[in-house]
């Protein structure tokens, strides 16, 4: 059982968490960025915003990070509870067994040519959260999809587009790190 408010939560100065279990959300294939943002966007300083996921969300690590909050992890059950609270800009604390960065995976090809806006995007995306930390994918595409590149951002990835010929683009897309210095 996963205690109310970690010791790790407490000694950064949070006193009380909001629950946001985003399981239902992602069960019925939405996507609850925007609801964790709001919810981390309303937190008192005192307080933490204990996410409930059935995955755990390395790239979202990065996002809270750039909001000034640090992260406690613990798995159990099958599901990760992440308490994002204000702590500076540190490192996130994930469990013992995840203690290392996300290992990159072998990069997955996607082709999403043809298929109508927005799917594109969505797919893009559900295939990151399918695959987890460290993915990378390689996808087809009949255009550059400039709209996709912030979505990815605010989930700890990049993109580097290749343009092979008129309609079409191969997409690179990894963690931000990988492109770091290129």
């Amino acid at each position: 059982m996963i205690s109310p408010l970690p010791e790790a939560v407490r000694r950064s100065g949070a006193r009380t968490e909001r629950v946001l279990d985003v399981r239902p959300v992602l069960e019925r294939g939405g996507d609850p960025f925007t609801l964790i943002m709001r919810s981390a966007r309303e937190l008192a300083d005192d307080e933490a915003l204990h996410l409930v996921v059935g995955f755990e969300p390395a790239p979202l690590y990065t996002v809270m990070r750039g909001m000034g909050r640090a992260a406690h992890t613990e798995e159990s059950g099958g599901a990760y509870h992440v308490w994002f609270y204000r702590a500076g800009a540190t490192e996130p604390e994930r469990p013992a067994a995840g203690g290392a960065p996300a290992k990159l995976l072998p990069p997955v090809e996607m082709d999403v040519r043809g298929l109508e806006p927005p799917q594109p995007m969505v797919q893009i995306l559900q295939k990151l959260v399918d695959l987890g930390p460290g993915a990378q994918l390689l996808v087809r595409h009949h255009r550059e999809p400039v709209l996709l590149y912030d979505k990815l951002a605010l989930r700890g990835y990049a993109a580097r587009c290749t343009k092979r010929d008129d309609g079409d683009y191969i997409i690179h897309i990894a963690p931000a790190a990988v492109f770091q210095g290129s």
